[in-house]
């Protein structure tokens, strides 16, 4: 069953701008920053332009202002400004009861898929998308299909995708997952959520095929594969094969071509120009090529 819907987004809503990862773009962001404030109430604290090193600040920094927008009451939903690198630094600092009780959908992917992790892990919704630093050069159908992930989070969704093997069976389960070399990052943090029943949704950027590989094969031996409902493969960008020849949809395959489960390839996500929002904690259902979003019920459960 689907994770029960966020409190809602609408025109008007007021978003709080976080920056849990590193240092962005002043001009990117403040042009992302326009295109939100067309329709929303945006806020973000004075220091959120601070830099230390590869990381928007310190850790106390970033976690402070990540608590602060989960408490302020006055804050209906968390966009990021970017990715980059840092957001595991801060996860021993992340109360999942204060997550629960906020309720409040976090926007943002790449590193930011260490908090889809938590929220997963708390039983709630967030949104793979673009964040405040790419909303401003965002096409139309991009920002269109932005909103529209963010204030009906409970619509139907369909996409037909590439299939990596055929599957006997359809599937579903919740839809969750993110960034690739994230998910492996957090392998014995404590804050890897449970795969089992689940859609897994993955993608990445910078990774050679040798790198992928070495992921996968970590994740698979700690056994986060098992009772995988289906997978869905996002975008890798910037991740030619060396020498050997050997490229990233090749070492997917070598995984998962005799998977138990359906696996669908092609899904238009990730660190691409036109990145779709993903509405994580919704049901995801897999029948042959189709990829589907179901409609949330009153009947779900966590």
């Amino acid at each position: 069953m689907s994770f029960p819907l966020p409190r809602p987004v609408h025109a008007g809503s007021r978003l709080a701008v976080v920056a849990p990862a590193g240092p962005f773009n002043v001009e990117a962001f403040c042009a992302g920053l326009g295109w939100l404030r067309e329709r929303y109430e945006v806020s973000h604290r004075p220091d959120i332009f601070a830099k230390t090193g590869y990381l928007a600040g310190d850790d106390d920094r970033r976690l402070s202002e990540l608590l602060e927008a989960l408490a302020d009451p006055s804050v209906d939903a968390i966009v990021c400004a970017r990715g980059g690198f840092g957001t595991t630094r801060i996860l021993p600092g992340i109360d999942v009861s204060l997550v629960q009780a906020a309720n409040k959908l976090v926007i943002g992917f790449s590193d930011i898929t260490a908090l889809h992790a938590i929220w997963a892990t708390a039983g709630l919704r967030s949104v793979h998308a673009p964040m405040v630093a790419a909303l401003g050069k965002a096409s139309e159908e991009i920002r269109r299909q932005w909103i529209d992930t963010v204030e009906n989070h409970g619509k139907a969704r369909a996409w037909m995708l590439s299939s990596l093997h055929s599957c006997d069976h359809d599937t579903s389960g919740v839809l969750t997952g993110g960034n690739l070399a994230v998910l492996g990052a957090l392998l014995g943090s404590g804050h890897q959520p449970s795969l089992s029943g689940r859609v897994l949704f993955i993608e990445d950027v910078g990774e050679r095929p040798y790198r992928v590989d070495r992921v996968l094969t970590s994740m698979k031996q700690a056994g986060l594969f098992e009772g995988l409902a289906g997978l869905v493969v996002g975008a890798f960008t910037e991740g030619e094969p060396g020498t050997d020849g050997v490229t990233t949809e090749e070492v997917i395959a070598g995984h998962f071509a005799a998977a138990p489960f359906p696996v669908l390839t092609g899904f238009p996500a990730g660190h691409i120009d036109e990145n779709e929002a993903i509405p994580f904690g919704a049901t995801a259902r897999i029948e042959g090529n189709r990829l589907e979003i179901l409609p949330h019920s009153a009947a779900d459960l966590t």
